[in-house]
């Protein structure tokens, strides 16, 4: 995956190197829910990891995963010489949204218990009876609607009064190019551009969206799938930051976007060349 624009390379300002949230070097999937037993899926990448945060591989570590869950935090250490874990969690009510943060603890004499290295933010994970079992929160996040109400204009996003949205989009041009690759590339920056700033806008922190709705979804699109932190040390600047600074956050989401790779290991822009 290709990010073009980081907030800083490999430190965050508490001096530990931030992991990015990206799926080659950490992913979660959802395997089973029995009752009130979920069973995790964990992958992770420990060289990969060490590598871009620069940590040294000769100095005695362990890898966790912190489990927030209802106002509880669990801890779990993943293996030492593997690299994926299954994680069987107990007393997990149905439709509770588990949040996942990965670290690296130093286990090297005088440092030992010191944070070198963490995610930006956590990572959610619903584990609800309706869930599909993939656990990839990042899926169906676009749901344009043909429209013949919306008049010259080619798409529209329509906000509601609870902070959700609707995308819309000329139903002449729907249907003509919806199967072509120029449909994404024209319209999927533009929307992304829209819902990036009504997320950064409209609500002080992400903690006061809907955790049941869409725009959740794409929250942890952002941060998992884009790796631009909302929530955390990491967005700890958007307490104070003006209207201008979430504006120019905004930009940096859609380029992160435009820059992914996505079918065929293409760009939109790719895809139309």
């Amino acid at each position: 995956m290709t990010i073009q624009l980081e907030f800083n390379d490999t430190q965050n300002f508490t001096g530990r190197a931030r992991i990015k949230q990206k799926s080659e070097l950490f992913s979660l999937q959802l395997l089973d829910r029995q009752g009130e037993t979920v069973r995790i899926h964990a992958k992770f990448d420990r060289t990969a990891i060490e590598k871009e945060c620069k940590l040294r591989e000769d100095e005695p570590k362990e890898f966790v995963l912190d489990v927030f869950v209802l106002g509880d935090i669990r801890r779990h250490v993943l293996p030492e010489y593997r690299s994926e874990d299954e994680i069987e969690l107990h007393e997990i009510p149905d439709g509770a949204n588990l949040e996942f943060r990965l670290k690296v603890i130093s286990r090297a004499g005088g440092a030992s218990g010191k944070i070198l290295a963490a995610t930006g933010g956590r990572v959610r994970l619903h584990t609800g009876s309706g869930n599909d079992g993939s656990g990839e929160e990042n899926k169906g996040i676009f749901h344009p609607k043909p429209s013949t109400s919306i008049g010259d204009r080619i798409w529209q996003v329509s906000w509601d009064g609870h902070g959700d949205f609707e995308v819309f989009v000329n139903a002449d041009y729907f249907h003509k190019f919806v199967d072509d690759p120029i449909f994404a590339a024209h319209v999927f920056p533009e929307v992304v551009r829209n819902v990036a700033t009504g997320i950064l806008l409209r609500f002080k922190s992400v903690k006061d969206i809907d955790e049941a709705s869409l725009l959740a979804k794409w929250v942890t699109f952002i941060q998992q799938r884009l790796a631009i932190p909302l929530e955390g040390e990491e967005a700890a600047y958007l307490n104070d930051a003006d209207n201008m600074d979430r504006l120019d956050l905004v930009e940096q989401i859609v380029v992160a976007f435009t820059s992914q790779k996505w079918r065929g290991g293409k760009t939109l822009i790719e895809e139309i060349l």
